[in-house]
């Protein structure tokens, strides 16, 4: 069966990876949703909600909600909520729930602008998809919204584009709607595969590189041929470092990225196979892979996917 999970535990979906983006910027993020994707995103995928808060609320949707579309009672409820919250936008983000009875996000902006004097933003997620495409469409909406041509602060500041907690964990890399307003003025580096897609957006030169991917070439000794099964980013810096690695994932591979040897994983199996090639006497991946990986007798460096293992 196509992506079946018999070791490895669920990835972070793409509802989650649109959290994540939005979770520090000073917005309030709308999950629409019964209640359970809210609790998965704040309890699994959102570490730094056990450490800083943010206004992450559920629609809390009722099955007759769902059903007869009371669009008017949800705009009702989350304008009352933005009275009491001194948000600087509103962000609308999608489950299997609106997916499944085909909600208008185009409609619900416009009823809600027409209640609340914010920006809002409709990610219309689906929960089908892995994180990096929900961080991707994150990007997007915040590019449209807040992002001013021509604006320069005349500072050329790094912006960081795609250092998430779901990829890096605690050495993310936040971004600030003041660095977004004056993109124009900023040194663009796309951090991960949904950094290169947001990247791509902005229409600006940009450089491909992992911080946390210096840092572990830092730390370790490297040798021999090696498998990076992380975000394509991580493996390309290991590799633009002179590493001779392959790449593998279980995301997006982009075609500037790819070279012979590298693959885009979809079963726990196919990682398997490749641990059992004999090509690889080191591998550097997240610890919860060594289940798939019983064989494999070399060198393995542990670089944590929070993504994959929430760990």
């Amino acid at each position: 069966m196509k992506g079946l999970r018999k070791v490895l535990t669920p990835f972070a979906p793409d509802q989650s990876g649109a959290a994540t983006v939005l979770y520090s910027l000073g917005g309030m993020i709308v999950i629409i949703d019964a209640g359970g994707c809210t609790g998965n995103i704040c309890g699994f995928d959102e570490l730094r909600w056990h450490e800083t808060r943010a206004a992450i609320f559920s629609a809390g949707l009722r099955d007759m909600d769902a059903i007869l579309g009371r669009d008017a009672l949800l705009v009702s409820k989350i304008a009352a909520a933005s009275e009491r919250i001194d948000a600087k936008f509103i962000a609308l983000v999608g489950t299997p729930v609106p997916a499944t009875i085909a909600t208008d996000y185009k409609a619900l902006k416009r009823m809600l602008e027409k209640k609340v004097d914010l920006p809002i933003l409709t990610i219309p997620t689906d929960g089908m998809r892995l994180y990096d495409s929900g961080e991707t469409a994150a990007y997007k909406e915040l590019f449209a919204a807040f992002a001013k041509d021509g604006n320069d602060d005349g500072e050329n500041k790094e912006l960081v584009l795609g250092a998430t907690p779901l990829t890096y964990g605690k050495a993310y890399i936040d971004i600030t709607l003041e660095d977004i307003a004056n993109i124009s003025g900023r040194k663009i580096i796309a951090a991960s595969s949904s950094g290169i897609d947001a990247a791509k957006l902005t229409g600006k030169p940009y450089e491909i590189k992992s911080s946390f991917a210096i840092d572990l070439i830092a730390r370790e000794k490297i040798e021999g041929k090696v498998l990076v099964c992380h975000d394509e980013v991580f493996g390309k810096t290991l590799r633009d470092s002179g590493i001779d690695c392959d790449i593998a994932t279980f995301f997006k591979l982009h075609d500037e990225i790819k070279q012979e040897g590298d693959t885009e994983l979809v079963e726990e199996d196919d990682f398997t196979a490749l641990t059992e090639s004999g090509k690889y006497s080191c591998i550097i991946a997240d610890n919860c892979l060594q289940k798939l990986a019983t064989n494999y007798k070399g060198r393995w460096i542990d670089a944590p996917f929070f993504a994959v293992s929430g760990r």
